[in-house]
């Protein structure tokens, strides 16, 4: 004979223990002990969730043929929203990146802690889902070390999907570094982005984007308050992906009564209206690409998005489409010069086109033998007996080329040329390597080029300057290439 608790759980599917106790008592009329008991006797097919996801430890029920079902993972998810886990949150942040994101970013969207008393670390976090059984931590071919969902449906991951959102957020965040330091919300030489150096931690909570405030209502007497904000290049939040920034928010204003306040704002293509509604109670600033920075520059920002998932196609059939991006949204280039950087990478791969068979941009080189990764910036196959490698480098005009950046790409040509010639059909090809930048070379960087040059018989190196670049473009008479090379790296505005 079916106890009360099954006939709960089939009529109402997995459930919290709390729900089923008021439904025992409701229900079937026992007393608060007498429900407790029903519980906690019930065996067989009745079983709980190994791993406590729920705030207090609370049990999540169900029956042994529910585990796999769809209803198990709808009702725990509702469960964990109603309660207001954090691994709730974790868990829908994690679903609206696609369900996968990069392990030492986890932290950002896990909307815990570093380490906080009597809160669940970002580590514990990520630790406890895996062994939930709900993510996992691996290493992805392109990308190193990430955190993705096990959730099948979530999933709608491609390398080259991720990169162009991964380069269009470092690219909104150029331009919001930017927006910090003119509006003064943020002290004007410590503001750090994604993919620098510095911890980006607010409090105990790490952001996309951190520096330290002086303004006066984020002051406590003489205390700095800080200016954070998060980062998302595509997809609509809803009230409950956002839960994950509302969480850090709150627990930074609770958690900071002896030093200034912190002033947060999560930057979105959009916001459903609950979610609206839900950030404003909140008290964060909630941002989009348009209203930071107009409706012409985020229209390019999607269309550069859209542009970089097929990056070496579009490279070579459209070069109007790549100065058109880079004149729409230079307005809001910062000094890390990502869009400098992808945009030069596009221009090398369509000037190079037509020496080969095939050209690719962005190709991530792993050598077999060490594991090492390293970025190819365009690869260009001339035919079964020739393959070149480039390297571009960005500059702004007047910029150059050090010998430290000399150094780091010879330090990485090793790997590119083992990743190249794992494939059977290249084991006997020649492999070079080319240097090309907008700027000019520092002399000690030259002399160093000079003298790798004459050692490296078996894999030849050369290099171009920006003079040199322009002057392919001339040869080849690409008059829109080279204007967007005058205008935006070659000559500086007050040269003329």
């Amino acid at each position: 004979m079916a106890s009360f608790v099954e006939e709960i759980l089939k009529e109402h599917g997995p459930s919290r223990s709390s729900f089923i106790a008021g439904l025992l008592k409701t229900k079937h009329g026992l007393s608060e002990v007498n429900a407790r008991q029903q519980l906690s006797r019930a065996r067989g097919d009745v079983l709980r969730f190994p791993v406590p996801l729920l705030p207090k430890r609370e049990a999540f029920v169900y029956r042994k043929s529910q585990r796999t079902t769809e209803q198990f993972w709808t009702n725990y998810r509702n469960a964990l929203r109603e309660t207001g886990s954090v691994y709730g949150a974790a868990i829908d942040a994690l679903n609206y990146r696609g369900g996968l994101i990069l392990a030492s970013e986890f932290p950002v969207i896990s909307g815990a802690p570093r380490a906080l008393s009597k809160q669940v670390s970002a580590d514990r976090v990520a630790d406890t889902l895996i062994a939930a059984g709900v993510i996992e931590r691996l290493t992805a071919f392109d990308l190193g070390e990430v955190i993705k969902s096990k959730r099948p449906e979530v999933i709608s991951f491609d390398p080259d999907g991720f990169k162009a959102r991964q380069l269009a957020e470092k690219i909104i965040l150029d331009g919001l570094r930017e927006w910090v330091k003119k509006m003064g919300f943020g002290s004007y030489n410590k503001v750090v982005v994604r993919g620098e150096e510095g911890p980006r931690l607010a409090g105990q909570f790490m952001f996309d984007l951190t520096a330290p405030s002086y303004l006066s209502p984020l002051m406590n007497g003489k205390k700095n308050g800080f200016f954070a904000a998060d980062v998302f290049s595509e997809g609509i939040f809803d009230e409950h992906s956002i839960q994950y920034f509302l969480r850090k928010s709150a627990l930074l204003k609770a958690t900071s009564p002896n030093s200034g306040q912190t002033l947060t704002m999560l930057v979105a293509e959009g916001f459903t209206g609950p979610a609206l509604t839900a950030g404003r109670a909140a008290g964060v600033i909630l941002a989009t690409p348009s209203t930071l920075f107009g409706s012409r520059v985020a229209a390019a920002l999607l269309s550069l998005t859209a542009m970089l998932r097929n990056a070496a196609a579009i490279a070579v059939e459209n070069p109007q489409r790549i100065t058109r991006l880079l004149n729409e949204l230079n307005d809001i280039q910062g000094p890390a010069g990502n869009l400098h950087g992808i945009i030069f990478e596009l221009m090398t791969a369509y000037l190079v086109r037509n020496d080969g068979t095939s050209v690719d941009v962005g190709v991530t080189a792993r050598d077999p033998k060490t594991g090492n990764f390293a970025d190819i910036d365009v690869l260009l196959v001339r035919n079964k007996a020739a393959v070149t490698g480039f390297e571009c480098k960005a500059r702004q005009p007047g910029g150059t080329v050090s010998i430290e950046d000399v150094d780091d790409w010879l330090r990485r040509i090793p790997t590119f040329r083992a990743h190249i010639a794992k494939e059977d059909r290249f084991r006997e090809a020649a492999i070079s390597f080319e240097l090309w930048t907008t700027g000019t070379f520092k002399p000690d960087a030259l002399a160093k080029l000079e003298k790798e040059k004459q050692a490296r018989t078996k894999t030849p190196i050369d290099w171009k300057d920006g003079a040199a670049v322009s002057a392919i473009a001339k040869v080849a008479k690409e008059k829109s290439i080279n204007d967007a090379l005058n205008q935006h790296f070659l000559k500086h505005p007050l040269s003329t």
